[in-house]
């Protein structure tokens, strides 16, 4: 019996020491970068690294106790990732990478929540975590307030924009999400009965989570960030009023921590972030904004009823947008859209126009089994984890901060763990000898492939970034972009469009007609804005004024509030 405990105090140690070093120490790695999203964000590299460990930690306990633990109706969660692979076979994708790297990016997601509960995680460990959290929360929000007044003080480490407060994130509402999140937490935490034991440096760090974390988000004037933590707040206030009211007087200091915070943050600036907040929902009332979502989503309903019940496929959003974009715009002249656009900004819509109604069905199943376990756990406890739920949730229906930061990703699905660990069967799995070893060198064969896998990936993105911004010499700064499989496809784009400028400048027509070639090819898959713009510059050169117009035409209906290429439609003798 003891060595059991043993066995099992040391899977908790295991398990703990990666979930802190996946919310607190692995957002702080930093490499210089271009921005964007995924593992082109160098934090996200890191982050999937530990998320990995963790998985492949999972697995090992499966093999070693031969049982699985898992959540009840674990067939919902298990379904959409079933289905979203069966929806992409069926929709097909003319983009095998990106498709690939979603479905790993979903699959790796419910791994990551199916291992959790294999840890056998008391409430104690768990509220150890959210405190990790909350740390972190403060961290990322003094981060950004050293961008704010003392932006000099990081910049030998962090990328900085001015004085714009983007933290790790380097995305403003990604960041007003996560710090509303650890505010939301921070009460969690002060409700909890555990609060009551614990040390002065975690009830100070709650406050400060709490203060920083407000400051932050009204200086930047985030609605997202401001509405999911109004919301949140005021659903655990209610839910757990009566464990307020126990810790009367901790609440009424973290309270007055989120006034003594909010009040400066939103009104010290020039334009205060209040004023911000104010002209974004004047903006909304006047129809500016509105009129623009408006669009986006008439667009995207038409597109989900050309192929209601599978999608167009994983990874063709761009190519199908592109194309009714032209078709709307025609019917619709006068109607406001954004001038280029790679997301839907709502993440069931990207959803149906992807994978159909199919893959939504998965995702409002697993939804619903998610409200199912907050319902039994009665209105306190369930009250509680729907406020913690909020402000990624909110975020996701009105941006894309689960392409943006994995951590948002990790962090949402730990927090749905919480609501589903208090009902949990635990399966026997019945394995050989040989099975048992074949599982356990896998789990750590995964664990140290993935690792190199995220080495390499870091390596191509900062030869990525050094291609483009030092260019010194005829260093072989794409060489292991071009082998990644991550980054291989922009490694590609990068070397055909310096192909074209050198063929360019030495009057080489041939190798620029072979670029021609290749980039229509790949407007055809994913017609990127930039495409565009390389592809007219080679018909111009070869002074092929017909294909030049064509394609600038094929642009403007693909991209019809851009206004190069408008200006360039005007030089071409048939309007198209």
């Amino acid at each position: 019996m003891q060595a059991v405990m043993s066995h099992r105090y040391g899977n908790s140690i295991y398990c703990t020491a990666l979930l802190t070093a996946l919310f607190l120490l692995a957002p702080l790695y930093f490499q210089p970068n271009l921005g964007g999203r995924g593992l082109a964000l160098p934090y996200n590299i890191p982050v999937w690294a530990v998320a990995s460990f963790l998985i492949g930690g999972g697995l090992y306990l499966i093999a070693a106790r031969r049982q699985f633990i898992r959540p009840i109706h674990a067939w919902a969660f298990l379904l959409f990732p079933v289905v979203m692979i069966f929806s992409g076979i069926v929709a097909g994708s003319s983009q095998p990478i990106p498709w690939l790297f979603r479905q790993i990016y979903v699959v790796g997601g419910i791994l990551f929540l199916f291992s959790l509960f294999q840890f056998n995680f008391k409430q104690q460990q768990v509220e150890r975590i959210l405190y990790v959290v909350a740390a972190s929360a403060a961290i990322n929000a003094l981060i950004a307030t050293a961008q704010i007044f003392s932006p000099e003080l990081i910049q030998g480490w962090l990328v900085t924009a001015g004085n714009t407060p983007v933290g790790v994130f380097q995305q403003i509402n990604v960041l007003s999400s996560y710090l509303a999140t650890g505010i939301i937490i921070s009460f969690y935490l002060i409700s909890r009965p555990s609060i009551g034991s614990a040390s002065l440096a975690a009830k100070v760090l709650l406050i400060i989570c709490i203060g920083s974390g407000a400051f932050i988000i009204t200086y930047i004037g985030s609605r997202v960030g401001m509405l999911a933590a109004v919301a949140g707040l005021i659903i655990i206030l209610v839910s757990r009023r009566q464990q307020f009211k126990k810790r009367a007087v901790l609440t009424l200091i973290g309270l007055l921590s989120l006034l003594g915070g909010a009040i400066p943050g939103g009104t010290i600036q020039e334009i205060s972030g209040f004023e911000k907040l104010s002209q974004k929902t004047v903006e909304i009332a006047k129809g500016a904004d509105a009129s623009i979502r408006i669009n986006m989503y008439a667009m995207a309903l038409e597109l989900v009823a050309q192929k209601p019940g599978f999608g167009h496929g994983i990874g063709n959003f761009q190519r199908v947008w592109g194309a009714q974009s032209g078709v709307y715009h025609l019917r619709n002249p006068d109607a406001r859209l954004p001038p280029y656009v790679t997301h839907p900004h709502n993440e069931l819509v990207y959803w149906l126009i992807e994978g159909g109604i199919v893959s939504v069905i998965g995702i409002l199943i697993a939804i619903g089994i998610t409200l199912l376990a907050m319902i039994r756990c009665g209105p306190q406890r369930g009250g509680g984890y729907a406020a913690l739920l909020i402000p990624i949730t909110l975020h996701a229906q009105v941006e894309l901060p689960f392409y943006i930061s994995s951590l948002h990703w990790f962090l949402w699905l730990f927090l749905i763990f919480m609501v589903l660990r208090h009902r949990t069967i635990t399966t026997s799995v019945p394995l050989s000898l040989p099975a048992t070893r074949l599982i356990k060198v896998s789990a750590i064969l995964f664990c140290i492939g993935s690792s190199y896998f995220m080495i390499h990936s870091a390596r191509a993105q900062s030869d990525i970034h050094a291609y483009l911004t030092k260019k010194e010499g005829q260093g072989p700064y794409l060489q292991v972009a071009l082998n990644n499989l991550y980054f291989s496809s922009y490694a590609e784009r990068l070397a055909m469009r310096n192909l074209l400028h050198a063929s360019i400048l030495d009057k080489n027509p041939d190798k620029v007609h072979y670029f021609a070639q290749w980039a229509e090819q790949q407007i055809a898959v994913n017609p990127r804005l930039k495409l565009f713009e390389d592809l007219i510059n080679a018909y111009t050169f070869l002074e092929l004024e017909e294909a030049r117009c064509k394609i600038i035409h094929t642009g403007t209906r693909m991209y019809p509030m851009n206004q190069p290429l408008k200006t360039a439609a005007g030089t071409c003798k048939n309007p198209g």
